[in-house]
């Protein structure tokens, strides 16, 4: 045979073969780290087979900007990260399954990016999950490092409300069902209480985690509510809407499309104001803070032709002035 064919040939295998074995997991056990040096445009891959049904947190430590995925054994993305652990640092919480295996794909934030990393696994059971039933106080009493879990169906679609009364310092942390964080809040109730007020849709579940925000601790009470989405009001591309938003206050919107194309919804004013952007079926798409120019939100999103979609403009708890909203369509 030609040298020269067997030559490309031999490089052709080594580049399948190689190819196959870099997508090749290696095992990450729970309670150990890994080091490594990740390269410009490199993907490595981890396995973290679970022992126990609880909460699997993986993440990244140094000074790489990294980003995760998770994934089951057939390679369905299940969540995504880019820095929600330290610094530039990708962290992923999934509630698992005893016995489940999950593969998890480590990269660079940007192609580019490369340096120093160490990932690590680490498990801990889920207390037990209390039912929230709407409208029903339920009392108890935490201390530091605690933490307690409860659940809602949602009934409907509408606006849920989570909040706790008295004089305990509490945080909740909100969870949709697939263990994705859409929401926390410290301080947003009375006093030191936690407030959170999400966008749910009916029959879908949401976890809230309360913990004490302080050392101190104590008695608490949580209750749940849920009303109605507010008609929105029609917003058209090309035009301003003024209005006043204060504390505690949401105002909705809807944009209807003819086209293809890139959505750009965004508030002018004084007011740190803050946006999401829902598509009809009240899945969130995107939300935003300060992308506009001071501390305005702004929200582009790609449209599809003949859609209906929702905007929901709120503020930080001492939020209070004039804005104005516009939707731009390119």
């Amino acid at each position: 045979m030609n040298k020269r064919i067997i030559f490309f040939c031999t490089i052709f295998i080594w580049l399948i073969t190689g190819s196959l074995f870099a997508q090749n997991p290696q095992e990450l056990v729970i309670g150990t780290f890994i080091s490594g040096n990740l390269n410009s445009n490199q993907e490595i891959w981890y396995s973290v087979k679970v022992p126990d049904t609880g909460i699997l947190t993986v993440e990244t430590t140094g000074g790489t900007d990294t980003y995760l995925e998770a994934f089951d054994t057939g390679r369905n993305l299940i969540k995504e990260s880019d820095d929600d652990g330290a610094d530039l640092n990708a962290k992923i919480d999934l509630i698992i399954t005893q016995g489940a295996t999950y593969l998890f794909k480590l990269k660079g934030y940007e192609p580019q990016e490369s340096g120093a990393f160490r990932i690590f696994a680490s498990h801990r059971s889920i207390p037990s999950i209390t039912e929230l039933s709407l409208g029903t106080f339920r009392d108890g009493n935490i201390a530091d490092g605690e933490e307690y879990w409860y659940t809602i169906r949602a009934p409907r679609n509408g606006i849920l409300t989570v909040e706790t009364t008295g004089s305990t310092d509490t945080a909740l942390l909100v969870l949709d069902e697939n263990n994705y964080k859409i929401g926390e809040d410290d301080d947003s109730g009375e006093e030191y209480n936690a407030r959170s007020e999400i966008i749910v849709r009916q029959g879908k579940t949401y976890f809230f985690v309360l913990s004490a925000y302080s050392s101190a601790g104590g008695p608490y009470k949580i209750i749940a509510n849920i009303k109605d989405l507010p008609a929105p009001t029609q917003l058209n591309p090309g035009t301003f809407l003024s209005g006043n938003l204060s504390s505690g206050q949401n105002y909705w919107y809807s944009v209807r499309t003819t086209a293809n194309g890139r959505l750009i919804v965004g508030t002018a004013g004084d007011i740190d104001s803050r946006l999401e952007a829902f598509n009809e079926s009240l899945e969130l798409i995107t939300s935003d803070d300060d992308s506009g120019e001071n501390q305005n939100a702004k929200v582009e999103i790609n449209a599809e032709p003949n859609r209906t979609y929702l905007f929901r403009l709120f503020g930080w708890p001492d939020t209070n002035g004039s804005y104005r909203i516009f939707a731009e369509f390119e």
